[in-house]
């Protein structure tokens, strides 16, 4: 008799579950290219480049070897990959807020994107284990995709700055600590993973975390 657990595998690992993510990712590009054809903004711009190219990332990786199927690890990578949707818009929010947050959320694209091209063909939502990528910013700490989306997380804050954004904001950090700590349990399973770790001692922030 076949597991359900099995079966629920299979699924995740397969093509057709990798085709469904990048979908989502290309249906997340939607309201970004209707801004963007409507009032050209070069924060829009960046938006779509960098949906589209999780998209194809989604498409091109590997079969991963080893995947996470806890309820808990799934939760929490879901609520933090998609956690810019809990914060507020500040209508009123101070102009040069704005422009400092925009700019802070544009620094924190460009690493996220950077990070998710050196990953390749290792990219994914949620724990598994295909092969360790170990350049560009992964030569400096182990999670630069966690850190660049603090850092988005952090720009949007700061353009919307209320005590609601700021209580989001520190709880979203917690939760990606929690997430880097559930993928690292899945991807000490590979030796040369293990090597990294001895290697890269910081998770976040070089000599802080």
């Amino acid at each position: 008799m076949i597991s359900v657990s099995g079966t629920a595998e299979r699924a995740v690992k397969s093509f057709g579950f990798s085709v469904l993510l990048s979908f989502v990712w290309c249906f997340l590009s939607r309201s970004h290219v209707r801004s963007l054809l409507h009032d050209f903004r070069w924060m829009e711009l960046v938006w779509v480049i960098y949906n589209l190219t999780l998209a194809v990332l989604f498409l091109i990786r590997s079969r991963p070897t080893a995947i996470s199927l806890n309820p808990l690890h799934w939760v929490v990578a879901l609520v933090t990959s998609f956690s810019g949707m809990f914060f507020q818009r500040i209508d009123v929010a101070d102009d040069r807020l704005r422009a400092v947050g925009d700019s802070v959320v544009l620094v924190g694209l460009v690493m996220s994107g950077a990070s998710a091209v050196a990953l390749g063909r290792s990219y994914d939502v949620f724990p598994a284990l295909r092969s360790v990528a170990t350049r560009s910013l992964y030569r400096v700490v182990r999670h630069p995709m966690y850190l660049a989306s603090i850092v988005m997380r952090l720009g949007y804050m700061v353009g919307n700055v209320s005590a609601y954004n700021v209580a989001v904001f520190a709880g979203m950090v917690l939760l990606y600590t929690k997430r880097a700590a559930f993928e690292e349990a899945i991807l000490r399973n590979d030796a040369r993973y293990a090597a990294y770790l001895d290697r890269v001692r910081f998770r976040f922030v070089p000599f802080v975390y």
